[in-house]
């Protein structure tokens, strides 16, 4: 029993011995094949240097190192056997594969990590991209090279020069990564951020930070985005905007596309015309820069600045279209006409006018506004409604107002009483000075009803009178003299002598309640 037992530990414990020796020699070759020894291949003399190491070896003359795949040559080296590391000095050169080869003043090696320390004039060349450097440091083990200290990189394909503090370069992905005063600068294009990656297959560059993109007709400015320098397709986020023909487009997200013109234009999108002074405001607009035209939706609001004032209009969609017309009269010239709609729920808020309408068309060329299906408009106390309303612009003042089709013009005679003065037609032209309604034309079926007053400001009746035309003039905003053109037929009743139905004209309807009072009125329909 005793053997047995003993027998028994002997074999446990030998076991275990022996397991232990076998993982040792497993590490031990493990990590012998993973550091190879640096091979000296040549040199034209080898002296020992005994003040840096009792196995340092000194190189001079036409040296040539050796280490996995990688061939390095320089003057002179030093050669340290204990740690498999070197010193290399004078034309120093490392190529490895077919592709990339390395060049400087100085290299410091360790055959154990695997580090390429160079210093002085250096120059990587991989294919067709050349980086140069001062201060070099590559990493064969993850094939990862970083400089610091400044550096330049040429694409020779791209006919890019990129210029940077730092960088990383990834030549198996060519892939880089640069920070701190990143220029990249094209014949066609130039772009300064504070971090920049770009890899050379996808051509697809990312920017980080504030960043700027500059050529001869836009500039463009973002904090985060990417550039296909390939497709020219590019996206900005963070901050952005783009300043191309006069107009500063911005927004959360710009999508773009310099072949096509075509952009798209996401969340707290805007643009604006710095020739029109038109702004343009929506959370998705498409943006058509070749055909020079706009679609704006979703919250859209166009903001125009006048001499004393500004509109405000609010539309489910604005488009800005502009096209080329031939001009007969004047031989191989074209004309650019350029028209704004607003489609669908469109309301608009200015200081002495306010209006609404189912859709509106601006022209640029001629200035007029024009409200089509059930238009409504607000001037001081006047409500002026009609089948078709245009308004005549004049140096970015009303000039006049058309009234198409069933005109109709009412206001309050005074703020007591339901008492309104009244004016109906088939149509009517109005006529603006200083942003006011100073005379009206009436033009056939002219039909009235005027509250008169005395020099005292009391009521001395009702003024019931129709004829062919009409001209009516106003001044502080009421009724100061009327006189028919043709056939007139007027009738002067007492105040409290007519019955309701009488002091109300056909078609009568007194919107009031639709008025916008202020900005936000504009977006409630």
């Amino acid at each position: 029993m005793y053997f047995a037992k003993n027998f028994v530990s002997f074999v446990v414990k030998f076991t275990q011995a022996f397991f232990l020796i076998f993982l040792l020699g497993n590490f031990v070759n493990g990590f012998s094949q993973k550091t190879s020894q640096i091979e000296i291949i040549n040199a034209n003399s080898l002296e020992f240097d005994e003040t840096l190491g009792s196995k340092a070896k000194r190189l001079i003359g036409d040296v040539q190192f050796k280490h996995d795949n990688a061939l390095m040559f320089c003057d002179s080296a030093y050669f340290y056997s204990e740690t498999n590391s070197m010193d290399a000095f004078g034309r120093v050169r490392i190529t490895q594969g077919d592709t990339l080869q390395l060049f400087g003043d100085s290299l410091n090696y360790s055959g154990v990590t695997k580090k390429a320390l160079l210093r002085g004039n250096i120059k990587l060349i991989n294919t067709d991209v050349v980086l140069t450097t001062n201060y070099l440091d590559y990493d064969r083990a993850k094939n990862v090279a970083y400089y610091f200290g400044g550096g330049t990189l040429i694409s020779k394909k791209e006919n890019n020069t990129l210029t940077s503090k730092q960088g990383y370069y990834y030549p198996e992905t060519k892939s880089f990564f640069f920070k701190q005063n990143v220029l990249l600068t094209n014949p066609e294009y130039t772009i300064e951020c504070d971090t920049m990656q770009f890899n050379s297959n996808s051509k697809i560059t990312y920017f980080f930070g504030p960043t700027t993109i500059t050529n001869k007709d836009q500039f463009i400015y973002c904090e985060n985005g990417w550039y296909n320098t390939k497709t020219d397709v590019s996206k900005f986020f963070k901050n952005a905007y783009l300043y191309s023909d006069k107009k500063i487009i911005k927004g959360d997200t710009l999508y773009y596309e310099k072949i096509t013109g075509f952009g798209e234009i996401l969340c707290n999108g805007s643009i604006n015309d710095t020739v029109e002074n038109i702004l343009l405001e929506g959370d998705f607009i498409h943006l058509f820069q070749n055909k020079d035209s706009v679609m704006v939706t979703k919250e859209a609001l166009l903001t125009q600045l006048f001499t004393d004032d500004t509109l405000f209009m609010h539309a489910d969609t604005f488009k800005l279209s502009t096209h080329w017309v031939k001009n007969d009269s004047v031989p191989n010239q074209t004309d650019t006409v350029r028209n704004l709609f607003a489609y669908n729920h469109v309301k608009f808020y200015k200081l002495d006018m306010q209006g609404k309408a189912d859709s509106v068309l601006y022209n640029f060329a001629d200035s007029t506004v024009n409200f089509y299906n059930d238009p409504i408009i607000w001037s001081s106390e006047n409500q002026l409604t009609a089948d078709t309303i245009y308004l005549l612009m004049k140096n970015k003042k009303i000039d006049a107002i058309y009234l198409n089709t069933n005109a109709f013009i009412i206001s309050k005679a005074d703020s007591l009483f339901e008492h309104f003065n009244q004016i109906k037609g088939d149509n009517m032209i109005g006529y603006f000075k200083n942003d006011e309604l100073r005379k009206i034309d009436v033009i056939q079926n002219a039909e009235t009803i005027y509250y008169g007053r005395d020099e005292a400001g009391k009521y001395i009746g009702v003024n019931k009178a129709k004829g062919n035309n009409m001209l009516i003039f106003i001044e502080n905003n009421q009724l100061s003299s009327l006189t028919f053109i043709k056939d007139p037929e007027a009738t002067l009743y007492p105040i409290k002598e007519p019955s309701p139905k009488d002091v109300i004209l056909k078609g009568y309807n007194w919107r009031i309640t639709e008025r916008p009072q202020q900005l936000f009125d504009i977006f409630v329909w």
